[in-house]
């Protein structure tokens, strides 16, 4: 198996385990159609399990859009290039960040200016 083919396959789990995560999030999130608990304390708790589903449903989505995005890299072969620089991207980075679209000095850049 090629490196370029094990990506693929890697990446193609990945976006199959997200989207079954993102399924169970939103099956989670279904009991909103019921009314909150009478209980002050339950209804806390009820809301905070909420704001928690919801951060976790949108970090999935954007999990899933990364993952497709390396993965429509691959089919159009740009995939292991940087997107800033355009310098090929270390095979280690991608093996540990299969859906990296920047070397890692770009990357680094990229952090200290967030």
């Amino acid at each position: 198996m090629t490196p370029l083919e094990y990506a693929q396959a890697c990446l193609t789990t990945r976006l199959q385990d997200l989207s079954q995560r993102a399924a169970s999030i939103e099956r989670s999130r279904q009991h909103r159609q019921r009314p909150l608990s009478a209980d002050s304390e339950d209804r806390a708790t009820e809301r905070e399990n909420d704001e928690v589903l919801d951060r976790l449903a949108v970090t999935t989505q954007v999990e899933i859009s990364q993952t497709r995005h390396a993965l429509s890299r691959i089919q159009d072969g740009t995939y292991g290039l940087c997107e800033s620089c355009g310098e090929p991207i270390k095979p280690s980075r991608l093996q540990a960040v299969p859906e990296a679209t920047q070397c890692s000095g770009c990357a680094a850049s990229a952090q200290r200016a967030a």
